[in-house]
């Protein structure tokens, strides 16, 4: 009885200790089965297959699978891409594309055994990573057209050089995106895919997202000297790109060490 106990202690210890790393993720769900961890960088899936069928258990723990498969493409259709296309829109525009989303989501891993239900069901929880060579960002992250951006008039109210960027966007109803963008409040592009390293994007995204501020400045992608801003507002139809005040703007836009933090993709977005 004791060491039963004990088993159940540290069973609910590690649950605990799994969901409250998991909850300081930027997490979104679609539908009841898919999701989206934008922090990890990575889509997770639970298929289900019913009792019975052909092929007996191995059978029933590939059907979970398949079911898990479509899942996993379901959410990646759901994704935004921008502030104006989602992923689905994105793959409606070419068959290529199509073809090649389809490819590399059959390329996901099974996370853990199967789960056996009372019922005789399967569940099976698999998952694929976004980044890297020949995956989602491979494909959605556009090619740069290598212009800087425009440079701003005005003097800023400091030059020094910061080592990455974070922008807190919380209580503005921002969503995050494969590819966002950073306006100044007059309109100018401080920050998109059109000037970035896509080999470094593509690897590590073009940016991350994060709920706690004290983990972003912790974070290496921006550390060791990273400027803090706040964000003033959403835009785009998917509000997913971000309004910044002029002024940070005009910082940001002038020292040549930050535009290459910039183009290096060094930023983390804070979001609710």
């Amino acid at each position: 009885m004791k060491n039963i106990l004990t088993c159940a202690v540290i069973l609910v210890a590690a649950l605990c200790l799994t969901s409250g790393v998991y909850a300081q993720n930027v997490v979104e769900s679609y539908g009841d089965a898919g999701s989206i961890d934008w922090s990890a960088q990575v889509v997770r899936a639970t298929g289900i297959a019913i009792t019975g069928g052909v092929g007996g258990r191995p059978g029933q723990i590939r059907a979970a699978e398949m079911d898990a498969l479509r899942q996993i493409l379901a959410t990646v259709k759901g994704m935004r891409l921008n502030s104006e296309t989602t992923m689905e829109n994105f793959m409606l525009s070419s068959d290529v594309v199509r073809t090649q989303v389809e490819g590399v989501v059959r390329n996901f891993r099974r996370v853990g055994d199967p789960v056996y239900m009372s019922n005789g069901d399967i569940e099976v929880t698999v998952e694929m990573a976004l980044q890297g060579p020949g995956k989602i960002f491979d494909i959605a992250i556009p090619q740069p057209i290598g212009i800087p951006p425009t440079p701003i008039s005005g003097t800023p109210s400091s030059t020094e050089v910061y080592s990455g960027l974070i922008v807190d966007a919380r209580g503005l109803g921002v969503r995050p995106a494969i590819a966002p963008n950073i306006y100044s409040e007059s309109g100018d592009e401080i920050f998109g895919s059109r000037y970035i390293d896509r080999e470094w994007a593509i690897k590590h995204g073009m940016v991350s997202y994060a709920k706690d501020p004290a983990k972003a400045r912790a974070d290496e992608r921006i550390s060791p000297n990273p400027m803090f801003i706040k964000a003033m507002k959403a835009s785009g139809p998917n509000r997913t790109d971000i309004i910044v005040s002029n002024q940070n703007a005009l910082t940001l836009n002038k020292v040549t060490e930050n535009l290459k933090f910039l183009q290096e993709c060094r930023v983390i977005l804070i979001v609710d």
